[in-house]
């Protein structure tokens, strides 16, 4: 087996089933801030959203039985009338660092942009934690810009609140 074969990032589209949702769940308990369980589930049954999972791809499709490895990361994308918006990008802790979240990020920018061919949405838009600076230069770099400021509008585990950054990208 290659090098690259090896290590390949492989993105799509989650299925709604008991497995990916054990999946989704062991992500979210690596992280500060996760999803609930209901909060997966409505995601995974709603059709004005799209879940687009990351797989690290072991071997060569041709020469697996089963090619796609552990869930490591994944995007929620919600589509509305005019705008679409990630609602989160969430990458397993110990998968961090390695371009995954990057990855992902364009995934839903292309799928933004799908949508807007067909719909005409005009931008898409993220909120982010004021603390998490990796996240915001992601974005940035991306092209997103700041927009405002949600004052106190994430809890911190201390009982305090933080702010959310308002973030968005042109689709037109």
């Amino acid at each position: 087996m290659s090098e690259s074969a090896a290590r390949r990032l492989e993105l799509r589209e989650l299925a709604d089933d008991q497995a990916t949702l054990t999946a989704l769940e062991a992500i979210e308990a690596s992280q500060a801030h996760g999803l609930s369980q209901s909060q997966l589930i409505d995601v995974l049954n709603d059709d004005a959203r799209c879940v687009l999972g990351a797989w690290w791809q072991a071997c060569e499709p041709s020469d697996c039985e089963s090619p796609l490895a552990e869930l490591i990361g994944f995007v929620v994308l919600a589509r509305g009338p005019f705008e679409a918006e990630i609602e989160a990008i969430t990458v397993h802790a110990a998968q961090r660092g390695q371009g995954v979240g990057a990855r992902l990020l364009a995934a839903a920018i292309a799928r933004a942009r799908d949508w807007q061919r067909d719909s005409g949405l005009e931008r898409l838009l993220l909120e982010v934690r004021a603390s998490n600076a990796a996240a915001a230069a992601l974005y940035a770099k991306a092209g997103f810009t700041r927009d405002g400021v949600r004052k106190g509008y994430y809890p911190l585990a201390d009982g305090g609140r933080e702010d959310a950054w308002l973030m968005s990208l042109p689709l037109v």
